[in-house]
């Protein structure tokens, strides 16, 4: 099949202590992630000096709908100091290939002995196939 060559969707703002899928498989069509970029986006907070840390899962479908996130598919945990910008980048694309297999973002905020709240906002780079 051929890729669409379109965008993945827009940035996703991932609340302090949410989790939010970013990018979803769905009928089957493949996606391939290039590249995840997040931003801790603590303009206008109280939380201008403190680091804001974010987990990426790569979760697979559970029976055709989106499964869950945990420790054995995380694939990224970092810190991002206020205003600063992250750009994963593996060296091959992350491939996606069932109905549900997902992207998913977790913004710890007070979680893990976390101390900022701050809004983190996410784009997936990449291609999926067309129909």
């Amino acid at each position: 099949m051929a890729l669409r060559r379109g965008n993945l969707g827009f940035p996703v703002t991932v609340s302090a202590g949410s989790t939010a899928g970013i990018v979803t498989v769905t009928s089957n069509l493949k996606v391939y992630v290039k590249s995840i970029a997040i931003h801790n986006a603590n303009v206008g907070t109280a939380n201008t000096d403190l680091t804001q840390t974010v987990q990426v899962h790569v979760v697979p479908n559970s029976g055709g709908s989106a499964g869950t996130a945990s420790a054995g598919n995380r694939i990224f945990r970092g810190a991002l100091e206020p205003d600063d910008t992250f750009l994963f980048e593996p060296n091959y694309p992350i491939t996606l290939e069932s109905t549900g297999d997902s992207i998913v973002v977790f913004n710890e905020g007070t979680y893990n002995g976390g101390v900022a709240d701050n809004d983190v906002v996410v784009l997936v780079i990449g291609d999926k196939e067309g129909s």
